[in-house]
């Protein structure tokens, strides 16, 4: 009888335990499915709109001037009728970009037909160099090399034998406009060019180039002659705000009596960035027209670009809200009771009566001025690096005022300083189970980010050497000081609050607001997709670490949480401003 009632007791217990266990996971098993659902459609659909482009990709790995680049092969699923073999173009992005950020030539002309091998070259992406260096054997330009290098390689591929080699051209964007320009004069395998607001006229001295005799010849302005340039066509904006039309375009023109192609309408992002259907027709038009000669026998021409990126951010911010989902579901297992306690302690603190109500967000809004009236401070007396300075200001006095008050605090329980007490102090900081915690985030991030960047080629960033990483630690007080801001100055200012969710949601919206007063702080690099696509993932970590220090009010723990993934996009960005730091100054002032 005794036994039969233990097991009855066992049995309601964990009928019980499962009870508990439902109502409070199955809003995020509901949410968690939900996301699946749509994600898988988004995915499903992605997949299929490449079908229509392309079947595979291929990651292509080469020497080129003292440095390992990269680039993307890109294989076409549509079969020309007309002919057996089919084209290849290279295509190279503009400065500060990256081989899979812009995905117009990869999808367009795969889609008719087209092998595109999409370059990083010296200073991009996950290539190495910077975009001054030169090749120690032959005395020229690494970047004039580049694409020559990269056609060496891929004459070894087993693909080659199905390419024309009859009908192999070269596509680039601004500063890559400057680099096939310089590969097609020097290479007579590349017989056909089409340019996007190329730069074509500038000085070596004013991109930083101290070895001025190996870059005067290979400058396009002085290298570019009819008798070296076949069928080159150039694309650019009258308007352009970054380069002069006359100076490069007319230019290039009265060099080689090239064709030039005058964009005048308003262009979404710029007339820099050309983005806009007319712009991809007409190349399309260019190397068909050359290549088949004729541009109406490879079947009308539809520009769907568009559709992939958007799917493509929509697919992202499905992954994003899984992350964001699995982070904050988590980080419930991983709390303290004492985080809890003081928790409750600050919910009972929080009710005031209205006049206080009002005092707190008076108080958040000065602080709120204060933090950004800093960073325009120092930005406005040192420049960009100013905000490092004005972040490092704030990081110093908190760590100040943090020994201060443990000093203070160990004096008043009359203890001494030692190396027990440095050990309890680490130990109170640093939890193993933060650490353990700080490792899960980190997986779902980096480990869901590659798997979808690997299987789809978009917005890969990663550090082409360890140096960058360890080089991205000087940017940390900046996202320190944020992170102090939001938890230690704006949270305690939002007790007038009944839930923990409504404090992190006013704290989302205050970040919000502060990320876009520091994108506006670094407008003049905003050309860099990279900087872009690293302020969304910082807003992202944000919004994370918000609805971790929701359910744990662990400080440490949102700082170990989110370490790694700000290093290693922070560590990507620093990659490509090394490698085109000493063009930065010349392009912005243009």
């Amino acid at each position: 009888m005794g036994k039969n009632n233990t097991i009855i007791t066992n049995i309601i217990r964990v009928h019980s335990a499962m009870d508990n266990l439902s109502r409070e996971d199955i809003k995020f098993f509901k949410r968690i499915i939900l996301l699946i659902i749509f994600l898988t459609i988004s995915l499903t659909y992605l997949h299929v709109n490449k079908l229509q482009s392309y079947s595979r990709y291929e990651r292509v790995q080469f020497a080129s001037s003292g440095s390992y680049l990269y680039a993307n092969l890109y294989y076409p699923t549509k079969i020309l009728d007309f002919q057996q073999n089919r084209p290849l173009l290279i295509y190279c992005h503009g400065i500060g970009s990256q081989r899979d950020f812009d995905l117009r030539i990869p999808i367009e002309f795969t889609k008719r037909g087209f092998y595109v091998a999409s370059l990083d070259y010296q200073g991009h992406g996950e290539s190495g160099g910077t975009v001054i260096d030169v090749n120690p054997i032959t005395k020229r330009p690494a970047v004039a090399q580049a694409c020559s290098d990269l056609l060496n390689v891929l004459e070894t591929l087993p693909f080659y034998s199905n390419v024309n080699i009859s009908q192999i051209g070269l596509i680039g964007h601004s500063m890559g406009g400057m680099v096939v320009l310089m590969n097609q004069a020097l290479d007579p395998r590349f017989n056909i060019t089409v340019t996007w607001a190329p730069l074509v006229n500038f000085k070596p001295e004013q991109l930083g180039i101290i070895q001025t005799e190996y870059y005067d010849n290979y400058i396009p302005v002085n290298l570019l002659n009819e008798s070296n340039t076949n069928n080159l066509l150039v694309i650019m904006h009258v308007d352009d705000e970054m380069l002069n039309f006359t100076a490069n375009a007319i230019k290039a023109q009265e060099l080689t009596n090239c064709t030039v192609i005058p964009i005048t309408t308003p262009l979404i992002g710029g007339g820099h960035q050309l983005f806009t259907d007319v712009v991809l027709i007409e190349s399309i038009k260019w190397f068909e027209g050359y290549f088949f000669g004729s541009i109406t026998i490879n079947g009308p021409i539809y520009i769907t670009f568009i559709i992939n990126y958007i799917t493509l951010l929509f697919c992202m911010l499905l992954l994003f809200m899984i992350v964001l989902l699995l982070t904050s579901h988590t980080s419930r297992f991983f709390t303290y009771e004492d985080e809890k306690l003081e928790t409750q302690k600050d919910k009972k603190q929080s009710r005031f009566p209205k006049i206080r109500k009002s005092y707190q967000i008076a108080k958040i809004i000065i602080f709120t001025a204060m933090f950004l009236l800093n960073w325009q401070i120092f930005e406005r007396f040192f420049g960009l690096i100013g905000i490092f300075y004005a972040s490092l200001n704030i990081t110093i006095v908190y760590l100040i005022i943090k020994a201060v008050n443990y000093y203070n605090k160990l004096k008043s329980d009359q203890v001494k300083f030692g190396f027990t007490q440095f050990k309890k102090l680490l130990k109170s900081q640093f939890r193993l189970k933060h650490v353990i915690f700080a490792f899960f985030t980190t997986f779902y991030f980096i480990g869901i980010y590659i798997l979808f960047t690997y299987s789809y080629p978009f917005a890969f960033m990663w550090p082409s050497n360890f140096i960058q990483i360890v080089v991205a630690e000087l940017i940390f007080p900046i996202y320190f000081s944020i992170e102090i801001f939001y938890r230690k100055i704006i949270y305690p200012q939002l007790n007038f609050l009944k839930t923990e969710r409504r404090k992190s949601l006013w704290t989302i919206a205050i970040s919000l607001f502060i990320q876009t007063f520091l994108i506006s702080l670094t407008s003049s690099w905003l050309f860099f997709p990279s900087v872009l696509f690293t302020y969304a993932i910082f807003t992202v970590v944000i919004i994370q670490n918000t609805l971790i220090y929701e359910n744990t009010n662990s400080f440490s723990l949102t700082i170990l949480s989110s370490f790694n993934i700000i290093q290693l996009f922070f560590a990507a960005v620093i990659s490509n401003v090394l490698g085109i730091s000493t063009v930065l100054n010349t392009l912005l002032t243009m």
